[in-house]
């Protein structure tokens, strides 16, 4: 079994299956939506040289989720130790890390948007052989181990349903080979997450 269509005129790659995206389309399914989860801890890592006390983060971090172990699995205190400004973005320790390399490691959650798009797919499932029945044979395997599975595809996210099939004419092949073609119809959905940046200030004006 191959993703390409084989030499048919080479008898020994028959029997053979061949599969080719023919078709397909993109929907929107919703507007991006923001959300924390742990899956979105952001991870930093800063190196202390003896005097700097003052640690700018990449991004703002939600509260009160933001975690400071200097060195690297030594938990320390929020305001005993250090203290966050959680609108500047910035950690603030009340005495300066030592000097070293990647000594402090700052662990915080920040909002974040999902995008997703529906992305359906028609595939062809072609079915070669030198032998009529064979190939009917493979066709129902194939149909069937796709029914077989659509449990453990949907728990993927994958939705794969035959909707049809032809017998590909005999003045496209070879002589003395046969060919039927399977059509599928495959959804599932792509996603990408973004970090946000957090909302400074809300004005509103009455008019």
């Amino acid at each position: 079994m191959g993703t390409k269509k084989p030499d048919l005129n080479v008898k020994e790659n028959l029997p053979a299956i061949s599969i080719a995206n023919i078709d397909f389309k993109v929907e929107e399914v919703g507007i991006g939506r923001s959300f924390t989860a742990k899956n979105n801890e952001v991870k930093e890592y800063f190196s202390g040289d003896g005097e700097k006390v003052n640690f700018i983060l990449a991004k703002k971090p939600l509260k009160p989720t933001l975690i400071v172990e200097y060195p690297p699995g030594e938990r320390r205190m929020e305001n005993t130790d250090y203290i966050i400004d959680y609108e500047g973005g910035s950690v603030n320790f009340r005495s300066p890390p030592e000097k070293g390399s990647n000594n402090v490691l700052i662990r915080y959650l920040a909002p974040a948007e999902i995008k997703s798009v529906k992305l359906i797919m028609k595939y062809h499932i072609d079915v070669w052989s030198k032998d009529e029945s064979q190939r009917d044979k493979i066709t129902f395997d194939i149909i069937r181990t796709l029914l077989r599975g659509e449990e453990e595809f949907d728990l993927k996210g994958i939705i794969i349903k035959p909707i049809g099939g032809f017998n590909i004419p005999a003045n496209e092949v070879p002589k003395e080979v046969y060919g039927k073609t399977i059509e599928c119809l495959v959804e599932t959905y792509l996603q990408v997450e973004t970090l946000l940046p957090r909302i400074e200030k809300i004005e509103m004006s009455r008019k």
